[in-house]
């Protein structure tokens, strides 16, 4: 049986979409699920371009590294994306759209706190670092794992590291609540939550927007990660 065509999603974004999930368990396929949603508003943006960049990062990474420690490897991937090429938070336009599109998040160092998570936890995948999504409620961060110590890290505030009393200070000042001891506010984010987020998010902004055609694009790539589960 012949995929379903979209309407109004592009139908090249909507096609790498569907390619992108069989694989979303590698965090080659979590990045380019992202980035095929990016190719709905920049039909003209190579797929490939985005996972080029991320692996150039990690390459040059890697090169700083001579002994191959978790410490060692983290120490440079700060190094390289927050001091040398300056990946942060862009706090003077919060809800532009391009925030939430990687190829863009990519090209201008900015974006919200999930997307440079994405890049982050890509980067750290690859030179070889155990680095999790961590699906805070309003403010996304990386939980990273140094053997038998965890880290919590802010890629949004260029990469600060939180304790756990300053993790849970932080979201509280988000969600304007208290911390109840009953409620996980630091759970690990599974790809097809990730992705979902990144949609969520820009369907917010789009419905402020009043773009309604693009709200329902993003309805139909969230279709794609709903196909098959319960």
């Amino acid at each position: 049986m012949h995929p379903r065509e979209p309407k109004y999603c592009n139908p090249q974004a909507f096609a790498f979409f569907r390619e992108s999930v069989a694989t979303i368990e590698t965090p080659t396929g979590l990045l380019s699920g992202a980035a095929s949603i990016a190719i709905h508003f920049l039909p003209n943006e190579p797929l490939r371009s985005s996972l080029e960049s991320v692996i150039d990062i990690a390459s040059t990474v890697r090169k700083r590294v001579h002994y191959a420690t978790p410490q060692a490897l983290v120490a440079r991937l700060h190094e390289v994306m927050f001091d040398e090429l300056g990946f942060s938070g862009n706090e003077e336009d919060y809800y532009a759209i391009d925030n939430s599109l990687l190829p863009r998040v990519l090209q201008t160092k900015r974006g919200i706190p999930i997307t440079l998570s994405l890049v982050y936890f890509t980067v750290g995948r690859l030179i070889g670092l155990e680095v999790e999504g961590v699906n805070s409620p309003g403010h996304f961060l990386v939980r990273v794992h140094l053997g038998s110590d965890t880290m919590l890290v802010d890629p949004f505030h260029a990469g600060r590291v939180l304790s756990a009393v300053e993790g849970v200070a932080m979201i509280e000042r988000v969600v304007q609540q208290p911390w109840q001891d009953d409620v996980d506010w630091f759970p690990v984010c599974h790809p097809r939550q990730w992705l979902e987020r990144i949609l969520n998010n820009l369907r917010s902004t789009l419905i402020h927007s009043g773009n309604y055609k693009d709200v329902a694009a993003m309805r139909e790539l969230q279709s794609v990660l709903n196909e098959g589960q319960a």
